[in-house]
């Protein structure tokens, strides 16, 4: 288990989720990006979507596993593409 939760620590200081952690809205690459990064490190997540209307934007919930009793929940606008 201590090498999962490092492996998610490395992946969670990389570029690519400090992004999500400094911006409420990204684009559907780097989105693509950082569900790369999870798939390649083999870490659970779910991936939830929600379509835009007149006056909200698309909207992606992404929850990270942690441990069968924790997550990391991002909530992300998607920014035109």
């Amino acid at each position: 288990m201590a090498k999962y939760t490092k492996d998610i620590a490395t992946l969670l200081a990389s570029e690519t989720f400090c992004k999500f952690a400094n911006t409420d809205v990204i684009k559907i690459a780097e989105l693509n990006a950082a569900l790369t990064l999870l798939i390649k490190a083999n870490i659970d997540f779910d991936l939830q979507f929600t379509s835009g209307t007149r006056r909200n934007s698309p909207q992606v919930i992404l929850v990270i596993s942690i441990t069968p009793c924790s997550d990391i929940t991002f909530t992300i606008e998607l920014g035109p593409c």
